[in-house]
């Protein structure tokens, strides 16, 4: 991996090429948007602002060039690693003045309750937009119809869905831009990092304020909410996690199986891991945890 930050690092026209390959990858192979994107933001962390959005520029106009040539697909109007980049870059730079994973995903957080408001405000209905942009998505998939997210009520998740999905996405490819960096630069330094993420205390009752506040307007826009911040602290509570084992030196299967129940069963590990990262606006778990094996 090591090589992989070396190779990037090494020119600003490998970072747009690879960031353009992965994008254009990406179109087919989702997981690869995460990786254009992380290779945008470890330029930006290491390099400033100024090469990060060089780096940006280029690569979208390598990427949407690519993009030209590959078959439309309905329902996707431009790459989607577009939609990924734009939130990044603030997020990243908050990172590089702060050193702090905590403020990032405050920024973050701000910044896909903004999204989500906006989906509300422009759309009108975003129930109704994201049935008719299935509609156009699965026209051509045989057999496919948007009737069974209406039968399981899907479609009335969906905007929340597809937000909490972004924030893990952003977050995703900025901790991997970190990993990068660090491997390259700071060896150790990206755990350590990690380990002391920690939001706010105030966050959590602003959040619960907002939702509370949501559910008087618009349930969807509650529920849109909810997940959002769900989003943020399942990562809080991950990290927790990875230290809580850190301090015992336990091993690492353990979080295998942590983001194995989050793939295979999230609608309950999400909720558990969630409510772990909010306990700790309340308690801190980790100072408690160092405290307790002190003794």
């Amino acid at each position: 991996m090591e090589e992989i930050a070396a190779f990037i690092m090494a020119s600003r026209w490998r970072a747009m090429a690879v960031a353009a390959v992965c994008a254009l990858i990406g179109v087919y192979f989702l997981p690869l948007i995460v990786v254009s994107g992380a290779v945008i933001a470890l330029v930006l962390l290491r390099r400033g602002l100024w090469e990060g959005l060089l780096v940006l520029i280029g690569a979208a106009a390598l990427t949407w060039l690519g993009f030209m040539w590959l078959p439309p697909r309905p329902g996707f109007p431009f790459p989607l690693a577009f939609a990924l980049w734009l939130p990044l870059i603030p997020v990243a730079l908050v990172l590089r003045n702060t050193f702090s994973q905590g403020v990032a995903l405050l920024t973050l957080w701000a910044l896909m309750v903004a999204y989500v408001g906006l989906t509300h405000a422009l759309t009108g209905d975003v129930t109704a937009f994201w049935k008719h942009w299935l509609a156009l998505a699965v026209a051509n998939v045989k057999g496919a119809t948007v009737y069974g997210f209406e039968r399981e009520g899907t479609l009335r998740l969906l905007n929340g869905l597809v937000a909490m999905l972004y924030t893990l996405c952003v977050f995703a490819a900025l901790a991997l831009a970190r990993w990068w960096q660090a491997l390259r630069y700071n060896p150790g330094g990206f755990g350590e990092e990690f380990y002391h993420l920690r939001l706010p205390r105030w966050l959590l009752p602003l959040a619960i304020a907002l939702i509370w506040g949501a559910g008087y307007i618009d349930k969807v826009l509650m529920v849109d909410l909810l997940l959002v911040s769900m989003a943020v602290y399942t990562l809080q509570g991950l990290a927790i996690l990875h230290c809580l084992l850190d301090l015992q030196n336990a091993s690492g299967l353990w979080m295998i199986l942590v983001y194995g129940a989050l793939l295979f069963v999230p609608q309950y590990a999400f909720v558990a891991v969630a409510t772990l990262g909010a306990m700790d606006s309340l308690i801190d778990l980790r100072a408690w945890a160092a405290q307790s094996l002190s003794e």
